[in-house]
């Protein structure tokens, strides 16, 4: 192997283990730098009203953060806390604007929790945006339409799988794969390169 080849070869095999490394440590660089800026400030404001001098430690709001986003959850998970949830959302969505921004944010965040995704039945490749092209997407629901089976298709875009369409399509029209959801997603986010050979499982309907 020429010296060139080598030198190609290891810095790519570089980029490989050092890509994802950098990505996640930016990404989590990037939620901490944010809560701090969001919350690090008051907090800091608060400790020194409280101390009288700078106690306040940075990390402290993400922990804090943390906390409260727990205490949120398990709040809300008891009926009283669910009720009073409910009510308070119900005068948000009264509010013009507020109830537009709220809803669409809302929508976001809950369309792939763990609930949502176990909706997601078969993956199944679907002729999209063209004829004779093939993109992914998810079966959410099968309805009649004019006496026809027709699947829900929730189609993804990538490599953010939080955006998409929902297409109705005659159930013989879609492909069938051989895939879990988890898998499916792991393919999309990876821009298709988690996996290879045979996708199709042979089954239309």
């Amino acid at each position: 192997m020429s010296v060139a080849k080598h030198l190609k070869k290891k810095f790519i095999t570089g980029l490989l283990v050092l890509v994802p490394l950098i990505v996640t440590a930016y990404i989590v660089y990037f939620v901490v730098s944010f809560i701090e800026g969001f919350i690090g400030p008051a907090l800091r404001n608060i400790f020194f009203q409280v101390f009288q001098r700078e106690v306040y430690v940075t990390g402290t709001a993400c922990i804090i953060f943390v906390v409260i986003t727990y205490l949120t959850g398990l709040f809300v998970s008891n009926y009283f806390g669910k009720t009073l949830f409910s009510r308070g959302e119900r005068l948000v969505k009264r509010i013009p604007i507020v109830k537009s921004i709220y809803g669409s944010v809302k929508d976001m965040t809950e369309a792939f929790s763990s609930e949502k995704i176990k909706s997601f039945k078969e993956v199944v490749l679907i002729e999209f945006p063209f004829q004779g092209r093939y993109t992914m997407g998810f079966v959410t629901n099968r309805v009649e339409i004019e006496g026809f089976k027709h699947c829900a298709v929730f189609v993804p875009t990538t490599p953010n799988p939080t955006s998409g369409y929902i297409i109705l399509a005659k159930e013989e029209d879609l492909l069938f794969l051989d895939m879990t959801t988890d898998e499916a997603l792991k393919y999309i986010i990876s821009l298709g390169t988690s996996r290879s050979g045979s996708i199709w499982n042979g089954k239309r309907s």
